[in-house]
């Protein structure tokens, strides 16, 4: 499904609401697409991408954002470091 990204000012509330205020300072924040808000993670270089409305994670596959767990999200990012 092909959605618009939008470019705009930084929606930060779903990060902070998902992370704490130490680890929200490694992201940048991207887009949104659809209301999923994009941030990119400095270091690893990859997306946590949250829902601004109900705060649920997503990830980019095959062209579209599919739905994931918030544990499955920080393991993307993170990789097997802890946070």
């Amino acid at each position: 499904m092909s959605r618009a990204i939008e470019v705009g000012e930084p929606d930060w509330k779903p990060l902070e609401g998902a992370l704490s205020r130490e680890h929200c300072e490694d992201f940048m924040f991207m887009a949104s697409v659809g209301g999923i808000v994009l941030y990119k993670h400095r270091d690893t270089r990859r997306y946590l991408n949250i829902d601004a409305a109900t705060g649920r994670f997503f990830q980019y596959v095959d062209g579209d954002y599919i739905e994931i767990n918030r544990e499955q999200a920080i393991e993307y990012v993170y990789g097997s470091r802890q946070i």
